[in-house]
């Protein structure tokens, strides 16, 4: 595992989060009412931020000054990106790449997502069909539960 910036952020509570990429409608809504409850707690929130209800929640949470960990399903950064620069610059983010490949792919994604479930005290999955990616995940942890 590599890791770039705040490495103390993985001795905190740490929640996972997860959400389909094709989401029911009430996802979003949901998925942003949770972020915002989570941002007046001191736990922190780990995920690939890779799905659009994902990336609206890493908006969310950034604007409110919370710290979160990036999990990649590739290697790490060489550059961080931008909209993550400041917060990075600040403490508040941390990167950890389970693999050093270059380009994501579909086994890279499932691993990220095993291994950051694996990492997380707890899980929170955003609403998803029956056929989505993340059902084997969540019927397998006992720790997860859906928004």
């Amino acid at each position: 595992m590599d890791l770039s910036g705040n490495k103390d952020l993985l001795d905190r509570e740490l929640v996972a989060f997860f959400a389909s990429r094709t989401s029911p409608p009430e996802a979003l809504e949901l998925a942003c009412q949770w972020a915002y409850e989570i941002a007046k707690t001191e736990r922190i929130v780990i995920s690939g931020f890779h799905s659009p209800i994902e990336r609206a929640v890493l908006d969310i949470l950034l604007a409110e000054g919370c710290s979160v960990v990036v999990t990649l399903g590739r290697a790490l950064y060489r550059k961080i990106p931008t909209h993550l620069q400041a917060a990075y610059d600040e403490g508040r983010v941390l990167f950890l790449s389970f693999r050093d490949y270059t380009r994501p792919s579909f086994s890279n994604s499932q691993l990220r997502n095993w291994l950051t479930a694996d990492l997380a005290d707890e899980v929170i999955f955003a609403p998803f069909d029956s056929h989505s990616q993340l059902s084997t995940l969540h019927h397998t942890l006992p720790k997860s539960r859906k928004l």
